[in-house]
């Protein structure tokens, strides 16, 4: 279907004269060696194959080496060959990309069932008024079929897709997708089917929708109420099960917006499959099917260990645990309680202590399956018993198999423990030297739920192609708790809220930081009345890292680089022994950046428990002293005294070292002033950040409240 006009073909002329449009770059066929600008409409979505198209036509491209950081809205100019897959025209290789800008749009053009096909090939579309024949179950891998005004068509989905296992609606939607094309058949003149790309691209367009997430509430042993809103007033039902088959429905009848649901009668640390719907007479809303869990009868307790010093004068009545030398056998402790099974997913593994706990474990009948990543040494496996088995994670993905978590008799209620945290088990670099921080959870639960990620890995789904199929909330013996793993989990969004939860304090120790998001939501953070934030970064110059852009903001960040063995931890603390607060952990193997997010297999629990909190800060509040006394500073090694803060509007500077000058910027970083008086006034209300500068070349920057 050509789109042309000719306004817009003299201006891609004159801008791309060394390259085609994209409709004449197809008509060469089969074969030809093109050269075609247009704007990517799909990425990691629909795997490695990018579509792109300009004002005349589409094209399909496949490279995932040449292709691997191409996004939706990035116009590129590309050179490659064109060939046909299974009716499907690309080009492949590309043997050249370029990205001339970012954050492009296309919009879809409307179209009905009948017009997918040739004319429509890679191109972005539109059909409305579709009503899938199978709504109301899941989208699972493959075709689903579904009608718009009288014509037919169908929809593939990918495995490892965003819409894999979500739910199929039951009432119209608009529907919007990439035209492709996959057939065996010899003309071929069929298989033709559109491409959503993520749930966003259908859209609900009934009377009643589900305007809120599913929340859990109030989990007990035996039950957990689930809370929704609703467009309309409408009834209050579910269907759940212990299998994602459902089978079991309760009809709470009412006529409400605001909806909640208690699920009673349940067993202790089983995982519930539930799908909430809500219904008003003409219409029926549905939400995609979510994983609970009830709380377990266990223990629940949860012990964190450091192998460096902390600073117990900080503790609030349980010291932080410091245990040096000892990390391995600690973790050779544990796993000498395993009596059944003994399930082990770590990134790298050298220490002969350990080693020799898994060949015990073993011997003496427990099940041991052991999950490690392929692109390491590993010497460790080496010397297990033959018959262990051990998964590796398929090396041709993106990404790595990151975590670092043990699992001890699962299904035990008094005998289940999981550890997690940022250790590897490499002797003497991680286990002993690197910061690192290990923790032991005894829960049933929790043990579930990461049975069930480790099973994921073990049957061959790794990275990308996993699903979150997960529980993530849990109740720890009163304590509230989340588990996410990652690439399925949006594990960054729960960064996120974590960091937006701060009221008060937080305090992070990071191996790596260089997602934008993360950055730039720790300096509006910083931007509050009332937060103080201090943060520890170990790859300060790493590409991408976020360390220039937290210490231009004023932030109170300081680098680790330097000081003998690594910072690997990547913990955050929020708002410790501040009253009536929420004193969060978070804690795990996710470092704060974007190959961890969408490409490697992590882990990330959450602990909402003041004395947990507590002994975490023990172990930063160590690291900031160390960094402070050897006068490590990244802030220029200026230290100075800024008083009073808050301030009405006279503020003083006092320093051993001579200054030279001091630069005052708004929030926004726009300088404002530069003065060379140690006291000055602001006369206006607000946050601002002081550059202080010593004549030695020495600085720092500090934030300042003016009330």
């Amino acid at each position: 279907m050509k789109k042309i006009t000719t306004g817009i073909l003299l201006i891609f002329v004159s801008f791309t004269t060394f390259s085609q449009d994209i409709a004449t770059a197809r008509s060469q066929g089969v074969g030809a060696t093109v050269t075609i600008t247009g704007t990517v409409t799909n990425g990691d979505e629909l795997g490695p194959i990018r579509y792109i198209e300009d004002a005349t036509a589409g094209l399909a491209l496949y490279d995932p080496t040449a292709l691997s950081g191409a996004v939706r809205g990035d116009e590129i100019t590309v050179t490659g060959v064109l060939v046909d897959y299974n009716g499907l025209m690309e080009m492949t290789p590309v043997n050249s990309s370029v990205t001339n800008s970012v954050g492009n749009s296309v919009p879809p053009q409307i179209i009905t069932p009948i017009q997918i096909g040739e004319d429509t090939e890679s191109e972005l579309v539109q059909i409305d008024n579709v009503i899938f024949n199978s709504g109301g179950s899941l989208f699972t891998i493959g075709t689903h079929d579904f009608t718009s005004n009288g014509e037919s068509g169908k929809i593939y989905i990918r495995s490892g897709s965003p819409l894999e296992n979500s739910l199929i609606p039951m009432g119209p939607v608009t529907l919007i997708g990439i035209s492709s094309q996959y057939t065996s058949s010899v003309p071929a003149n069929d298989g033709y089917q559109i491409l959503p790309r993520d749930s966003a691209d259908i859209i609900p367009t009934g009377n009643l929708l589900i305007t809120s997430a599913i929340t859990q509430s109030n989990i007990t042993t035996s039950s957990f109420n689930l809370s929704w809103t609703t467009s309309d007033s409408s009834t209050t039902e579910c269907f759940y099960g212990t299998t994602s088959a459902l089978g079991t429905n309760i009809n709470m009848g009412g006529n409400t917006m605001s909806h909640t649901l208690s699920l009673s009668g349940l067993q202790a640390a089983t995982v519930y499959y539930v799908q909430v719907y809500s219904v008003n007479g003409i219409d029926t809303a549905f939400s995609n099917m979510g994983v609970y869990i009830t709380s377990s009868n266990s223990s629940g307790k949860i012990r964190p260990y450091f192998n460096h010093s902390v600073d117990v004068s900080y503790s609030s009545g349980v010291d932080a645990q410091n245990i040096t030398t000892y990390f391995n056998d600690t973790i050779k402790a544990y796993m000498d309680l395993a009596q059944n099974t003994l399930d082990i997913c770590v990134y790298n593994a050298s220490d002969a202590t350990i080693a020799s706990a898994i060949n015990d474990a073993y011997d003496r009948g427990v099940q041991v399956r052991y999950i490690a990543d392929d692109d390491v040494v590993n010497s460790m496996l080496g010397s297990l018993n033959t018959n262990i088995p051990i998964v590796y994670r398929d090396n041709s993905l993106s990404g790595i198999m990151h975590n670092k978590f043990i699992i001890i008799d699962a299904n035990s209620t008094n005998n289940s423990w999981v550890m997690g945290g940022s250790t590897n088990w490499t002797n003497p670099s991680n286990l002993f030297n690197d910061y690192n921080n290990i923790i032991f959870i005894q829960d049933k639960a929790v043990a579930q739920a990461y049975t069930i990620e480790f099973n994921e890995m073990w049957n061959g789904t790794f990275g990308e192609n996993k699903e979150d199929n997960t529980p993530h909330y849990f109740m720890v013996n009163g304590t509230e708790v989340e588990v996410y793993f990652s690439p399925s989990d949006q594990t960054t969004s729960q960064i996120l809220k974590f960091i937006n939860n701060v009221n008060f304090t937080l305090e992070f120790g990071l191996l790596g930081f260089t997602r934008d998001d993360l950055g730039s939501t720790v300096i509006d953070k910083d931007g509050e009345f009332g937060v103080n934030i201090r943060g520890i970064i170990e790859q300060e110059n790493v590409t991408g890292s976020e360390y220039d852009n937290l210490i231009n903001a004023g932030v109170n960040i300081k680098s680790h680089m330097g000081v003998q063995y690594s910072l690997h931890h990547k913990y955050a603390i929020s708002d410790v022994g501040v009253a009536g607060s929420d004193p969060t952990v978070l804690t795990g193997s996710h470092n704060w950046s974007s190959n961890a997010e969408n490409n490697s297999d992590e882990n990330t629990i959450i602990i909402h428990d003041q004395t947990i909190a507590n002994i975490y800060l023990q172990e930063f509040e160590e690291r900031w002293g160390e960094l402070s006394s050897t006068g490590i500073d990244n802030k220029g090694n200026l230290e100075v005294e800024i008083y009073p803060n808050p301030s009405k509007g006279t503020v003083t500077i006092t320093s051993e070292k001579e200054i030279n000058h001091i630069n005052i910027y708004n929030l926004e970083g726009k300088l404002i002033h530069t003065t060379l008086s140690k006291s000055f006034e602001i006369t206006s209300s607000g946050v601002y950040f002081i550059n202080v500068n010593s004549k030695n070349g020495n600085y720092t920057i500090r934030k300042i409240v003016i009330q």
